[in-house]
């Protein structure tokens, strides 16, 4: 099994310099709890997590930050083709529940999280 077989594919992604709360409305809004961040590039440049957001809430209260402030950076990626298995094991080495998926070019094609492995698993054990 494939990474690209259990991603979520066309992924929202966030801009590095949109204000924190503004990311969290958009998590909120989309019931997400990983959003990668790109810079003016499109390069993947961090992951925000639902816990980063929480914490800057309790550190910068109403306070313009930007994502890039708050981001976990540098990011661990993973290409579309990569083993499933390898993927889970880097997101438990790092202790990380989201995984962009990145093609050749380095261009996001999706992001593989902790609920896409329940996922694969779910089918092998049907």
């Amino acid at each position: 099994m494939q990474v690209e077989s259990y991603m979520s594919h066309a992924p929202i992604t966030i801009r590095d310099d949109t204000d924190y709360w503004k990311a969290s409305e958009i998590m909120r809004e989309k019931d997400l709890h990983h959003i990668p961040v790109i810079n003016q590039d499109e390069t993947v440049v961090g992951i925000l997590t639902l816990r980063d957001l929480k914490m800057a809430a309790m550190h910068f209260g109403g306070a313009h930050v930007e994502v890039s402030e708050v981001m976990h950076s540098p990011v661990v990626t993973v290409a579309p083709g990569q083993a499933l298995a390898d993927a889970a094991r880097i997101m438990i080495d790092n202790r990380i529940g989201g995984l962009p998926v990145l093609d050749d070019g380095g261009q996001i094609v999706g992001i593989l999280t902790e609920t896409d492995l329940l996922r694969a698993l779910v089918d092998q054990l049907s």
